[in-house]
């Protein structure tokens, strides 16, 4: 809910007071103690600003959809310094890592020595599950843009993220063909990544369960610049709709072959594979493509009048950013946004617990706080249980249509306890 005014002028209020005990307490009188939920988590706390580091992928293969995602939570982030939407600041060093997972690892390495943070934002699934081991071992709540269901397990106790999980979202299509179209084909087109991959088996059982017919797996590379075999594939198989977990760009190549290869089949994409600059720059080769999310289009930020939207308004002004621009006004940065809120609302039910927010035991104590919380109206409401870290089961649908992504409907799903990592 979108603090009011009271609000405001409390958490500026512990927020002045923090600091000024800060400046003027003695050495070791301020943090410390044993981690037992007082407030004086280990590691220390010198009652200052919070160090949240970020790793994002500004210049690496999924750059098209990682450069507007890390400015949505770089903005975010100075939005809730500038209106103390927390009682501490957040520092947000961050690096760019081009999408290589040793440099990933090298920028966890040097974070970690550094600042000893509470909190990563991270981004991709082969990165985020190298070090998933890391995280976990070293207490660090790490948010980040991979939705792969592996980093719900018992074995990645401390990855969070904000969205359905990629392998529930390829069920959500395949809930809705089921009861449009039973009697459908299917196949996965996909890039031969731990991301591209990573909803392909739990996908294909859960078409199984539903009695659709499952088409031979086609891979179609991050880098593709052409689709054309891959249409033949499906066309020769008779499929009627795929699965395409990939990012903007290769859903391009797909569809702008798509027209004179195959022109009947649906193209049903994943969480990164619509945006809205790709969809303005070829209506016509997306027109009729399906997507599926658990948030909203950038325009549905704005429309939802929240205080995301607020912020968001607020952040393009304050950089003289073009609301009508789609580079960087996308749903995208609205993924951003939400790692952001994450990040505000771990930290935040620390605080109000009196928990240490510097500490990453205590910050991950506190995520399970996050309840019905629709991350200042920017998408379906997240909760975050112990044991069950997925934070929805709704997909929210939509198709395109005249050049925008218009919401078809939300596709409720069953949260089954034998999908949790699948």
């Amino acid at each position: 809910m979108p603090l009011d005014d009271n609000s405001r002028s409390r958490r500026r209020f512990v927020k002045a007071a923090t600091g000024a005990i800060a400046v003027g307490a003695l050495a070791g009188c301020i943090g410390g103690g044993d981690g037992d939920g007082d407030g004086s988590g280990g590691g220390g706390d010198d009652g200052g600003a919070v160090t949240i580091p970020g790793i994002y992928d500004e210049s690496g293969a999924t750059s098209d959809v990682g450069r507007p995602t890390a400015i949505g939570s770089r903005d975010a982030i100075a939005y809730f310094n500038e209106n103390d939407l927390l009682s501490r600041d957040i520092d947000h060093p961050n690096s760019d890592y081009a999408y290589e997972v040793s440099q990933a690892q090298q920028l966890y390495d040097r974070y970690t020595s550094d600042s000893d943070p509470p909190i990563i934002i991270g981004w991709g699934t082969a990165d985020t599950e190298a070090l998933s081991g890391s995280v976990a071992q070293d207490e660090v709540v790490y948010v980040s843009a991979s939705y792969s269901a592996n980093l719900m397990t018992d074995e990645s106790p401390y990855n969070f993220f904000g969205n359905l999980d990629y392998t529930s979202q390829a069920r959500a299509h395949l809930k809705w063909i089921a009861d449009n179209d039973a009697e459908a084909t299917v196949a996965f087109i996909f890039s031969n990544t731990a991301f591209g991959k990573s909803p392909v088996e739990g996908g294909k059982q859960y078409a199984d369960e539903l009695g659709l017919d499952v088409a031979a797996d086609i891979n179609l590379p991050l880098t593709a610049n052409s689709a054309t075999t891959q249409l033949r594939q499906a066309r020769d198989a008779d499929v009627d709709y795929l699965i395409h977990q990939n990012t903007a760009a290769p859903m391009q190549v797909l569809l702008s072959d798509k027209a004179d290869v195959y022109p009947d089949v649906t193209v049903c994409g994943l969480t990164y594979t619509v945006d809205e600059p790709r969809v303005q720059e070829s209506p016509e080769n997306f027109e009729g493509v399906r997507y599926v999310n658990a948030f909203r289009t950038f325009q549905g930020a704005l429309d939802s009048d929240g205080e995301g939207a607020e912020m968001i308004r607020s952040n393009f002004e304050r950089e003289g950013r073009d609301l009508e621009d789609p580079s960087v006004a996308n749903l995208n940065y609205v993924r951003g946004c939400i790692h952001a809120v994450l990040v505000l609302r771990g930290l935040e039910n620390a605080i109000d617990a009196g928990r240490n927010p510097t500490n990453g035991a205590d910050v991950r104590e506190s995520m399970f706080g996050i309840e019905n919380d629709d991350m200042l109206g920017l998408a379906e409401p997240f909760n975050y249980m112990e044991g069950d870290r997925r934070p929805t089961m709704t997909g929210r649908l939509f198709e395109v249509s005249d050049g925008s992504l218009a919401f078809d409907e939300a596709v409720e799903l069953p949260r089954r306890e034998d999908w949790i990592g699948l």
